[in-house]
């Protein structure tokens, strides 16, 4: 029976028991006295030891009665979203017939659904593929085919995009109903959830540590560099470890609170906001989109508990831009901007930037605003996090770089021999691996029981190798990236490291370009002219330009990606027309929009005669940018 959102409203408001005992917190992270069951503490640690890996959702059982999560419709404890996604899974299970090792693709919104669903995956052994509404039904025919997804997962309010979709490509859609969440919302633990044995009853959901520590968990797709996306391939040992290095270098705790208000079918959204604060035990505060008066009102925790108001936020920097514009105009006399800076220097614990590069202008005017350094870091899908700024001390975060390599990460700046082509190293920077082993006392939580060395867990003095002595004392060429939390491979393309992708000692190339200079890292953009970072997405122009080539009055089309403040770049597009033909901005997106995503398409248009192209008929987009760039810079508002 479908229930109405006044119906689970009404249930969530009179039904909801006490959640157990809720932390205090402080930016200090005090330690939160509740039970710890320490026998599965330790059976998640020797596993962990012996090559395993614990997925998120098992470290739920560490603690359920802690709020893992709260949306727009209610309040969830881990213990809940455990309980419902566990229900789901037996639903994939009947699907699939007790298979495991294949590919499930969901769509849900940014609330508890996605994480119920995504568990429920895992929980059945199977690979997770998260998919937006944000895509065109051509994007979504195309990733259902790649990924070979057995299963297509929804909630109600999706199944009209993907049922017809999955109709005619004949796969089955499993419809989650709003009973799952209901679930989610008034489970209550009872005494032998928080009491499970830790040695016969641990496999009774899911698989074994030691199976998930051998396989796979996730696909993120990547814009390429082609018009064909790519699946990045993510194990749930590169989840462990990237987790575990963040929980180092960032010091989540279960003291946290995370505002998530990004994409989550992208790699920043799933890790750093989602899956690094669940498996801390934190509080994420989900909202369904990137809403500026909506961020700045949870920002600001007007009329909330204490125990609900943000401490972490992770945004790309056209959100911040957002914040910015919005600020001005919201909180222009003094007293209110002397308050929104008091409450945000002292409630805030961490704020982070990154999909995109972050304007000098922002990082200041934000600092400003908020008495608080964004902490800037660089990451990509098949990377996940690489390089950060620090976390302390806070003086140290520089604008404009994006600092060194986090625990377990290994760059390395090369350059590219004219004559042969080799790629000869000129310097290398090196961070130990992270303790991977839970350590609940450096998460804030009582552990008196079972304390590892917290030594182990700092994020340690990178090892710097200069393979070449510079007199300037600075290294400037192509980033490459090595480390276990790297990937090895994209789904549905050949297992064999692929030169293009990565160098013949199994370093990953990452298509930008960069400099190291006074123990830092800096981006200097891509090595491609063809990728375009634009408001946290990386868009392909080539793909763009083949949507583009499909309108029946555009002859010949170059997309190129312009700097911006609010954006980083944008998507703009230079084309020649057919004769007779007139084409408008507003005209193009629609047409265009039938087959990209709107971050993809063009915010600016040049119509022109001709373009230059070079000696072998290319389109040559130096002289394109240096001839037409300036005309197509976005007017500002």
């Amino acid at each position: 029976m479908e229930l109405s959102l006044r119906t689970v409203r009404t249930f969530n408001r009179l039904l909801r028991k006490p959640l157990g005992i809720v932390a205090h917190r402080s930016v200090t992270g005090t330690a939160v006295k509740e039970e710890v069951n320490t026998e599965l503490l330790n059976v998640f640690n020797r596993d962990i030891n012996n090559g395993g890996a614990v997925p998120v959702f098992r470290r739920a059982l560490l603690f359920p009665t802690r709020v893992a999560l709260q949306d727009e419709l209610g309040i969830y404890t881990y213990a809940g979203l455990y309980q419902a996604a566990s229900v789901l899974s037996q639903e994939i299970a009947a699907q699939l017939v007790g298979e495991s090792d294949r590919t499930i693709a969901y769509m849900c919104n940014n609330d508890a659904s996605h994480v119920i669903a995504q568990w429920a995956i895992w929980m059945t052994g199977n690979i997770a593929v998260p998919l937006t509404p944000l895509h065109p039904p051509e994007m979504l025919k195309y990733y259902l085919t790649d990924s070979y997804s057995s299963l297509v997962l929804c909630t109600q309010e999706f199944e009209k995009v993907l049922r017809p979709i999955t109709l005619e490509m004949h796969k089955p859609l499993l419809v989650m109903g709003r009973d799952n969440v209901l679930t989610a919302q008034l489970y209550q633990p009872n005494t032998s959830f928080l009491k499970p044995k830790a040695e016969n009853n641990l496999t009774d959901v899911g698989k074994s540590n030691e199976w998930y520590g051998n396989n796979e968990a996730l696909i993120i797709y990547t814009s390429g560099t082609t018009s064909k996306p790519k699946g990045v391939v993510w194990t749930h040992s590169m989840l462990q470890t990237q987790i575990s290095a963040l929980h180092s270098a960032w010091q989540y705790s279960a003291n946290d609170v995370v505002l998530h208000t990004l994409p989550l079918h992208h790699i920043h959204g799933q890790l750093n906001s989602m899956l690094a604060s669940l498996a801390a035990g934190a509080r994420l505060r989900m909202l369904p989109s990137f809403v500026s008066h909506n961020v700045w009102s949870r920002l600001l925790g007007m009329g909330e508990r204490d125990e609900t108001k943000v401490t972490v936020f992770h945004g790309v920097p056209a959100m911040y831009a957002r914040l910015v514009a919005d600020y001005d105009r919201m909180f222009s006399d003094s007293k209110t901007a002397e308050y929104v800076r008091t409450t945000l220097g002292s409630r805030m614990r961490l704020m982070c930037a990154g999909s995109a590069p972050l304007p000098a202008q922002l990082f200041l005017k934000w600092e400003e605003i908020s008495g608080m350094r964004l902490l800037e870091r660089f990451g990509m899908s098949e990377v996940g996090m690489a390089l950060s700024n620090p976390y302390r001390p806070v003086e140290a975060r520089s604008v404009g770089c994006v600092g060194l390599p986090l625990p377990g990460v290994s760059a390395r700046i090369v350059s590219q021999r004219e004559d042969t082509g080799e790629l000869e190293p000129l310097v290398t920077v090196e961070t130990p691996v992270p303790e991977t082993q839970i350590c609940l006392d450096r998460l804030g939580l009582s552990s008196k029981d079972f304390f590892l060395d917290s030594d182990k867990y700092e994020w340690k003095a990178p090892t710097i190798t200069k393979h070449k002595e510079l007199t300037e004392n600075v290294y400037h060429g192509e980033l490459l990236i090595k480390g276990p939390a790297v990937f090895t491979r994209y789904w549905n393309r050949s297992p064999t490291l692929n030169a293009s992708d990565f160098t013949e000692d199994g370093w990953f190339r990452t298509g930008d370009t960069a400099s190291f200079e006074d123990g830092k890292f800096r981006i200097l953009g891509r090595t491609s002219v063809d990728i375009i970072k634009t408001g946290g997405y990386k868009v392909s122009a080539l793909q763009v330009e083949s949507a583009i080539l499909d309108h029946p009055s555009i002859a010949d089309a170059a997309v190129l990606g312009i700097e911006d403040e609010n954006y980083g770049e944008i998507v703009s597009a230079v084309v020649v027309l057919k004769e007779n033909a007139k084409l408008t901005l507003q005209e193009l997106k629609e047409a265009a929009g039938k087959k990209l995503a709107p971050y993809q398409l063009p915010k600016t248009l040049l119509v022109t005669n001709e373009m230059p192209r070079n000696a072998m008929g290319k389109l040559d987009k130096k002289v394109i940018r240096q001839t037409f760039g300036k005309q197509l810079v976005m007017p500002k508002k």
